[in-house]
């Protein structure tokens, strides 16, 4: 009897001790500018700092002059505007199982600029999703710019503005559902269907200098030149190859919002 109950104590143990684990670190904050902060799934508000981790049902949120860049473990990048809410539904992201791949996430307020990372693009293609007031965007592969307008946008009409940099993603909700490819732009308004924009109106912002640029295009460029290089081929003493994270984030003349240019496919509209 008396290894019963010290068999069930150690159960009880180790029930409580897991229990006040905490939560896996699905992401990680690695730069900051201005007023940021994470309120955690516990309603506890802390003071956002670089190498600070987020997860599941945590919420990302930046001041006024506020902008942060998240890193997720599958390699996708999120950096969000000043006046953002974030939060993180749902993510699940192990190498050794690409069909559990999941990473939902809701843009309360603000907006962001995103590139995905493996999920969405193995195993499970309809596995990132972001969902804001007006519509769900499903997305594989993507780099784009979301804006949500609760009339705190200026001119701009309430809703849902999409901006797609690079690959495609669609836009739905209970009125309809949109295709977005990339050079187009797209508005989601409060129970309307989406429509397509002739122009971009102004839902790009550029973040600070020190910020890594978030260019998939180039991200994948780079990588399929690594996967390609032979290891007997050394660099010359003092050549170095150029990398994103440490690129500058100044944008063309006219294409502010946009870490690159990319040309329109033909019917769409230019982002500018």
């Amino acid at each position: 009897m008396k290894f019963k109950s010290f068999r069930l104590d150690m159960v009880v143990f180790a029930f409580f001790a897991v229990m006040a684990l905490p939560a896996w670190a699905d992401g990680t904050l690695t730069h900051l500018s201005g007023q940021v902060s994470v309120q955690q799934s516990d309603g506890k508000t802390l003071p956002g700092a670089t190498g600070a981790h987020v997860g599941v049902g945590d919420t990302v949120i930046t001041g006024q002059a506020g902008y942060v860049r998240v890193a997720m473990t599958d390699g996708g990048e999120m950096v969000l505007r000043p006046d953002s809410q974030l939060k993180i539904e749902s993510y699940k992201f192990a190498k050794e199982a690409p069909a559990e791949d999941n990473f939902v996430f809701s843009m309360l307020k603000g907006g962001l600029r995103a590139i995905t990372g493996f999920i969405s693009k193995r195993g499970n293609r309809d596995a990132y999703k972001l969902r804001t007031a007006t519509t769900t965007i499903g997305i594989r592969g993507t780099q784009f710019d979301v804006r949500v307008c609760l009339a705190d946008c200026g001119a701009l009409a309430n809703g849902t503005y999409l901006a797609v940099h690079f690959g495609a993603v669609n836009a739905s909700n209970t009125q309809g559902s949109l295709a977005v490819a990339a050079g187009q732009v797209a508005h989601v308004p409060p129970e309307h269907a989406p429509i397509l924009l002739p122009r971009n109106p102004g839902i790009g912002f550029t973040p600070p200098a020190v910020f890594p640029v978030l260019d998939e295009k180039k991200k994948l460029m780079e990588a399929a030149k690594v996967a390609d290089q032979s290891p007997a081929i050394n660099q010359a003493p003092g050549a170095q190859e150029a990398s994103p994270s440490v690129a500058s984030n100044q944008q063309a003349p006219g294409n502010e919002g946009s870490s690159q240019a990319t040309a329109p496919a033909e019917g769409s509209c230019s982002v500018q």
